[in-house]
C-alpha cells in the first residue's frame, strides 16, 4: 500500500494542480523581448501563464495602461496580454514592462518554456505545475 502511495501520490497531486490551474480565467503574458535591453536584438518570447483562485468570470479583471494590447478567448477562457501596463484581480497586481513581469511586487524570472503560475486569492504565488495533458 505504501508503495502505491508512493508511486500514484505525485500523479494525483499533479492532477489536482492541473484541475485547480485550469478551473479559473486565465491570463497569457507574452513579453518580446523577454529580458534584453532596448538595444539589443530580440532573442525570444517569454510566456507566463497565470491563473487567478477564485476568477471564474472575465469581468473580475482591471486592465490598465496605454501600450497594453489584450483579446479574450472565451472557449480557453484566456486573456491573451502583450505589452505595458497593470493587470489587477482583487488584491492582486501584475505589473508588465517590456522585459520583466512583477507579480505583487516578485518579479518572476525567465525561462525558455512558458511559465505557469497559480495566484491564490491571498497574493501567494505557487508555480511549478506538470503538465499532464
Amino acid at each position: 500500500m505504501a508503495g502505491l502511495v508512493y508511486i500514484g501520490g505525485p500523479f494525483v497531486g499533479c492532477w489536482y494542480n492541473h484541475y485547480r490551474f485550469n478551473r479559473y480565467v486565465r491570463v497569457r503574458i507574452d513579453i518580446s523581448s523577454c529580458g534584453g535591453e532596448s538595444s539589443e536584438p530580440v532573442l525570444r518570447t517569454c510566456r507566463y501563464i497565470v491563473s487567478f483562485e477564485g476568477a471564474e468570470e472575465p469581468e473580475m479583471f482591471q486592465f490598465q495602461g496605454a501600450d497594453l494590447h489584450l483579446t479574450y478567448d472565451s472557449k480557453k477562457r484566456t486573456y491573451m496580454v502583450e505589452g505595458a501596463g497593470r493587470i489587477e484581480n482583487r488584491n492582486n497586481v501584475i505589473e508588465l514592462t517590456t522585459s520583466n513581469v512583477l507579480v505583487n511586487k516578485q518579479t518572476i524570472p525567465q525561462a525558455s518554456q512558458p511559465v505557469l503560475l497559480f495566484l491564490r486569492s491571498d497574493g501567494r504565488l505557487l508555480s511549478e505545475y506538470c503538465d499532464i495533458s
